[in-house]
């Protein structure tokens, strides 16, 4: 606004004109008021954001756990599949085997 010199301050203050003063001070106080909500709910936003990428690295970490033993589950299946597949050959063999005594026999 318009700067106000000494004399017309001192001028309003001897009429008692100090409606001026204390209107500025509302408008600030109003500012300082809006400015400070306005920071708390920023904060509350950050505070939220904070909660859900803990959230989230929680859910990383209960996944990576998930992982790790499903693929412990998936050796040790891996595993009995090549025991089985052993076995499997080694019966042949003796399926085989006893076949040709069989016919030795008959």
């Amino acid at each position: 606004g318009k700067e106000t010199t000494n004399e017309e301050i001192e001028k309003m203050l001897e009429e008692g004109n100090t409606a001026v003063f204390t209107q500025d001070i509302q408008v600030d106080t109003q500012k300082a008021k809006q400015q400070l909500a306005d920071i708390e709910a920023r904060h509350a936003d950050i505070m939220k954001l904070e909660t859900s990428i803990r959230e989230l690295h929680d859910m990383f970490m209960d996944m990576a756990m998930l992982i790790e033993n499903q693929g412990e589950l998936i050796d040790h299946i891996e595993y009995n599949v090549t025991q089985t597949a052993e076995y499997v050959g080694k019966a042949t063999e003796d399926v085989k085997k006893a076949s040709k005594y069989q016919k030795k026999l008959e």
